[in-house]
């Protein structure tokens, strides 16, 4: 069986990204610190092991460059956690100002030491509810946010209006279940199944259409 790091090395092959060997240098420093910081700090599922680190949470991280440009846009990572999907995001495309959200204090903080730590331009990271973050004054309004560990309540559904530009969308990482979308008007932009990363899909909910029906 190919282990997963090779796996995880050919998907951005897959990609076309340019300058493999260094981008794979970048992965393999954040996996450390990843780990390291994980056992420190409840940033990711601790029942899983590191190796799975590489497609679980990397390669998943990577699907939505599949069908979404990034460069030049401004992202915000909603309930980033360990920095995913947001930093693995910025390490293949320098371009994107992102910034990693998340109200747990030891999580931003982890966060940050691994942003720095990673060299990591053009992106920040804040310590908020999302509901308190939309109302601070001074703050970007964003192209894309994307949302991979945290169901749509409908509390979201005004501050997260607030945050996007009016062009703006909100692209959720799902598997089977979209409970939570029951009557949102969405678009799914990708689906995926194999083996090892198992079903996933990404969910596309447009600026105007972050409301219930």
């Amino acid at each position: 069986m190919i282990e997963a790091k090779q796996v995880f090395e050919d998907y951005l092959a897959e990609l076309n990204l340019p300058e493999i060997p260094h981008l794979m240098g970048q992965f393999e420093h954040y996996h450390k610190l990843l780990t390291a910081y994980n056992k420190q700090v409840n940033l990711v599922s601790r029942k899983m092991h590191p190796d799975n680190y590489w497609i679980q949470h990397f390669l998943d991280s990577l699907l939505v460059i599949e069908c979404l440009d990034f460069t030049g846009k401004i992202v915000l990572d909603f309930g980033s956690g360990g920095g995913l999907p947001g930093i693995p995001i910025k390490l293949v495309d320098s371009e994107v100002e992102m910034v990693l959200l998340d109200s747990v204090h030891k999580k931003t903080k982890a966060m940050r030491e691994m942003v720095e730590a990673l060299s990591i331009p053009k992106c920040s990271v804040e310590c908020h509810r999302m509901e308190d973050y939309a109302f601070i004054s001074r703050r970007p309004s964003f192209d894309i946010i994307l949302c991979r560990a945290v169901a749509l309540q409908d509390r979201f559904f005004s501050p997260l209006r607030r945050l996007l530009k009016p062009s703006g969308h909100l692209v959720m990482y799902k598997s089977h279940s979209v409970k939570d979308l029951e009557g949102v008007r969405y678009q799914e932009i990708l689906s995926r199944e194999d083996e090892l990363l198992g079903y996933r899909r990404l969910i596309s909910i447009a600026q105007r259409d972050l409301m219930k029906r």
